[in-house]
């Protein structure tokens, strides 16, 4: 009954994460924070981080990555599957409904107005996701660095993100080895 319980409440906050996370993967941290290392105590934010970051790197979605990588560390397989059913069931039951009502209600001005207002509101939580990961992801020169070229780099899409992910993990070994070797 305690991995019941453990995995309801797993289910319930990757549903909150799901339901409220609008814009996408990145808007998700703020609600993860709160969620599972303020409210749950089950991880610490470098242990979100280091998830998050890891589910970046994969193929796919990043709000159900991110919910199977921290779903397996929390509960092995059956936490994985608990935490991806619990963000995107909200997804589905709100596509549902959207699908059914959006086409009939989608010229309406109201409509119109309140995307104008959700969107500046994602924007916002965009703009928290960016500065919680810069606090934890950028710890001095060389990680300011690899952020900088990083961003110029997809910015101007001088090169494809993936090889800017890889790179950037190679320049992380390269500049930190010393340190891992020790």
């Amino acid at each position: 009954m305690k991995i019941f319980k453990k995995l309801l409440k797993l289910y319930i906050a990757f549903f909150k994460v799901g339901l409220l996370t609008i814009g996408g993967g990145y808007a998700m941290l703020p609600i993860i924070e709160q969620e599972l290392v303020k409210d749950l105590g089950l991880l610490t934010m470098d242990e979100v981080v280091e998830s998050y970051t890891l589910s970046q790197t994969l193929p796919g979605v990043i709000a159900s990555n991110a919910a199977a990588l921290i779903g397996y560390r929390l509960g092995k397989i059956k936490g994985a599957i608990v935490c991806v059913l619990g963000v995107i069931t909200p997804s589905i039951i709100i596509i549902l409904l959207i699908a059914m009502i959006f086409t009939r209600i989608e010229h309406l001005a109201i409509v119109q107005s309140a995307f104008k207002g959700i969107r500046v509101v994602v924007l916002a939580l965009l703009f928290d996701s960016f500065t919680r990961l810069y606090k934890v992801a950028v710890f001095d020169r060389k990680t300011f660095m690899i952020a900088m070229i990083a961003f110029i780099l997809v910015l101007f899409s001088l090169i494809n993100p993936i090889l800017v992910i890889i790179a950037g993990g190679f320049a992380g070994v390269a500049i930190y080895r010393e340190r891992v070797n020790g």
